[in-house]
């Protein structure tokens, strides 16, 4: 029987499929390579995307900033104008009603000449002070309330801008957790269980008073989710990982979905009813986590509640 070398046939038949062979392999190869590319080129979109995403937001809240610090320096000014004429319009209608009621307890009225006892009781009829004296500490109230939200706001507006930078320093932030818990005590008590578990951390070098603002920012913002929640219980939490101190804030309220979750850090967004919500806390918080150079997370699923994990670099010795 012939050798395959010796047949041009089987020669030719190997030949071929050999290369057909390595054609397979050289094909397999690329697809493969092909196919890891791919992976990373979709990866590194993603993190473009977030980039892109991180930027957008960095920008727009450096936009925003440099106009609400105009904004509220605009309004601040008017504001204190109105906030102390209404508190002396406050004590000027006491005045008068002490003198209406003085009159009226005494009956001095019938002291008065038939003429001007009939004009004092046309008087009294014809402008219902007897409705105006029940009405009017309402409405000083009512009007007390509203310019103190406008403060507030404009408040929020000066944080968010941040016209008022203070020095950095090191500082404990398991001491201004518990500073801050104190301080919200009566938004706290009586509405929600406190589970502490904080580690002693290194210090960090930050503007407390911007920390402390993150800190309340935080808590109360869970506080608001667990409103309507029969199980309201608050967990907050510290450790060192990889250089940072960590913080986390978590409740057991109503949760988010994950369009929501992707909002929450935007200037004016808010899931709060008309009047109860500026939509400037977590953004206010974001941007002064990110300027101190560190990092802000939020886990959150409807119904099982939020958390938040803030993440600041430790001062380095």
């Amino acid at each position: 029987m012939p050798e395959v070398k010796d047949n041009p046939y089987k020669v030719a038949y190997e030949r071929e499929r050999n290369a057909r062979l390595k054609a397979e392999q050289l094909l397999e190869d690329k697809s493969r390579e092909l196919y890891q590319q791919n992976r990373r080129l979709e990866e590194s979109y993603d993190q473009l995307q977030q980039q892109q995403t991180a930027l957008v937001q960095s920008e727009k809240l450096a936009t925003l900033g440099t106009l609400t610090a105009g904004v509220a320096h605009e309004i601040n000014n008017p504001l204190a104008y109105v906030i102390s004429n209404v508190s002396a319009a406050k004590e000027y209608i006491e005045a008068y009603d002490q003198l209406v009621k003085f009159v009226q307890q005494h009956d001095l009225a019938s002291l008065m000449p038939e003429a001007l006892q009939q004009e004092w009781d046309s008087l009294q009829e014809t402008l219902d002070l007897a409705f105006i004296q029940e009405d009017y500490p309402g409405v000083i109230e009512d009007t007390q309330e509203g310019l103190d939200r406008v403060r507030d706001i404009v408040h929020s507006l000066r944080s968010f801008s941040r016209v008022q930078e203070g020095e950095r320093e090191p500082a404990d932030l398991v001491e201004a957790l518990k500073s801050t818990l104190r301080l919200l005590n009566n938004e706290l008590k009586n509405r929600v269980r406190i589970s502490l578990e904080l580690e002693p951390l290194p210090l960090v070098r930050c503007n407390l008073n911007e920390i402390n603002q993150v800190f309340t920012n935080l808590i109360i913002n869970a506080v608001h989710a667990m409103r309507d929640q029969p199980r309201a219980e608050l967990k907050v939490s510290s450790e060192v990982q990889d250089g940072y101190a960590l913080i986390s804030v978590a409740d057991t309220g109503c949760g988010m979905t994950q369009d929501v979750v992707k909002e929450i850090f935007t200037p004016f967004y808010t899931t709060k009813p008309v009047g109860e919500g500026t939509g400037l806390g977590l953004s206010i918080t974001w941007g002064i986590v990110q300027d101190h150079g560190g990092e802000i997370q939020v886990e959150s699923e409807p119904g099982e509640g939020t958390r938040f994990l803030v993440k600041l670099p430790l001062a380095k010795a």
